[in-house]
């Protein structure tokens, strides 16, 4: 599951991963591992980040949480794992 959704805060900002990266200290290769996941920023980092970005912490997460019934959710999740079959 992607829990951050960092991607969307700094497009929502206009800045590129390169000048991002600048503004919190890390290179335009970190944030895009950030983004994408392979990559965690420790607590500090996410604190620089939200700040940077003029939001709260808990925005640059994704809900955990759902309102769908069990059954539509893991028809969610077989939905993306067949979008990421196909891009293999």
């Amino acid at each position: 599951m992607d829990f951050l959704n960092i991607k969307e805060q700094i497009k929502s900002k206009g800045y590129t991963y390169e000048a991002f990266g600048k503004e919190v200290g890390l290179t335009k290769t970190s944030i895009a591992r950030i983004v994408s996941g392979s990559q965690t920023p420790s607590f500090e980092m996410l604190g620089k980040i939200a700040e940077t970005l003029d939001v709260d912490v808990r925005d640059l997460f994704n809900p955990t949480k759902t309102d769908k019934e069990p059954k539509e959710e893991v028809q969610t999740i077989i939905n993306q794992l067949e979008t990421l079959k196909g891009k293999l």
